[in-house]
């Protein structure tokens, strides 16, 4: 069963990346742009222990959210596979933090996906 389900988190997803509730996983590398997670929450990277404030007053992600990443990407797949279309698709990943619970649901963009926690919708 299919359900209509669209994640939005401002007028529109660019808008949403440069107000800084959005961050596009092709920041990272652009090898992301090809896969179905365009963006993930920076609260949820700022909560998974992720994004940190730098010494210029800025914040810094760490080199290790490809990790972060490759979970989201894995659990993607495994709900596709047993509940494809049934959004959100919910699961938990391991991080510096401690396991989460994280949510992935379709954004604007068609076949395009956004990673965050259940309290941002």
């Amino acid at each position: 069963m299919h359900k209509e389900f669209i994640v939005t988190f401002s007028t529109s997803d660019k808008q949403a990346e440069r107000e800084g509730v959005l961050f596009p996983l092709t920041a990272v590398d652009s090898a992301y742009a090809a896969g179905p997670i365009r963006y993930v929450t920076t609260s949820l990277l700022e909560k998974l222990g992720y994004l940190a404030p730098n010494a210029f007053g800025g914040r810094a992600i760490s080199p290790q959210v490809g990790e972060l990443f490759a979970a989201a990407l894995a659990l993607f797949h495994r709900c596709e596979e047993t509940e494809k279309g049934d959004y959100p698709y919910i699961g938990e990943v391991e991080s510096p933090t401690g396991t989460h619970t994280v949510w992935i649901s379709p954004n604007r963009a068609r076949g395009k996906h956004t990673l965050y926690l259940p309290e941002d919708r």
